[in-house]
């Protein structure tokens, strides 16, 4: 028993040096200059070794795909621990877009990987192809679940939504590492995250709210006092008051609670705020 653990953790052991000796090897040379013999003199194995685990160049290629999106894939796109840092979908996707652009800016090694795909996906386009399947179809199916699970943000199309999303993260490292665009198309991540989040939430309603809280006289601040005649107090002190009724549709009632929570205020507050001109 313990000798075919030892030798199934020395199998694991050659695969991962012939791996690590593969990325080094089509990184220098590109995938049709690079030979079986280069990849087993860089692992330290034997050429037989190699093809006892791959059968061909085409394979080796396709497993280094899968080993590094697998790896990109859970350290990046984890989109079960994106929600368990907050139930606010605008924190989660703002977690997810922030590793996605500081994870490749400072990971050569992948960017170098992606150029090398996109380089040789006219001679070779199945290999682009298993990385599309690998990386970019999962990640936007489970973006786009993702999505659709938050009802509150009203979306059309979350797929569509889901593609918009991962294409502007994809665009924006293509423009500013694969092609060296930084300094002609200068632009800070952070503001580039900011927009993309507020696109995607824009129609956002508060959640777990429905439109009749906001009718009538339910959910008064806490902040306004009455008299003992049942009189609201002034809380305007010398100012007048200029809002002296407010009728608003259901949508405008959930639209200024969204405000408000996005503010830390209650309903009120901001509407006292509209009142008095302030921003």
């Amino acid at each position: 028993m313990e000798s075919k653990h030892l030798e199934r953790q020395f199998s694991v052991e050659k695969v991962g040096a012939i791996l690590a000796g593969a990325m080094q090897v089509f990184l220098e040379h590109g995938f049709a200059a690079t030979t079986m013999d280069q990849v087993s003199a860089a692992a330290g194995v034997s050429k037989t070794t190699v093809y006892s685990h791959f059968q061909d160049k085409e394979g080796l290629f396709n497993a280094l795909i899968q080993e590094l999106v697998q790896k990109k894939y859970c350290s990046i796109l984890n989109f079960q621990q994106a929600q368990s840092v907050s139930d606010e979908v605008s924190v989660s996707l703002r977690q997810l877009a922030s590793h996605v652009l500081n994870n490749n800016n400072t990971n050569q090694q992948w960017v170098a990987f992606i150029r090398l795909i996109i380089g040789e996906s006219g001679r070779f386009p199945e290999l682009a192809r298993a990385f599309v399947s690998n990386l970019e179809k999962v990640s936007l199916q489970d973006l786009s679940q993702f999505l659709a699970s938050h009802t509150e943000l009203n979306l059309s199309d979350p797929e569509a939504t889901a593609r918009i999303f991962i294409g502007t993260l994809v665009h924006f490292l293509i423009i500013q590492e694969l092609l060296h665009g930084k300094d002609i198309l200068p632009m800070e991540s952070e503001r580039l995250i900011d927009n993309l989040i507020d696109l995607i939430t824009v129609n956002q309603t508060a959640k777990n709210l429905h439109a009749d809280q906001y009718t009538g006289t339910r959910q008064k601040s806490s902040r306004r006092n009455r008299t003992d005649a049942g009189k609201f107090t002034t809380d305007y002190r010398s100012e007048p008051k200029r809002l002296r009724s407010i009728r608003l549709t259901d949508t405008a009632w959930e639209n200024l609670a969204a405000i408000a929570a996005t503010n830390d205020l209650t309903r009120s507050e901001l509407i006292e705020m509209f009142a008095r001109n302030k921003d």
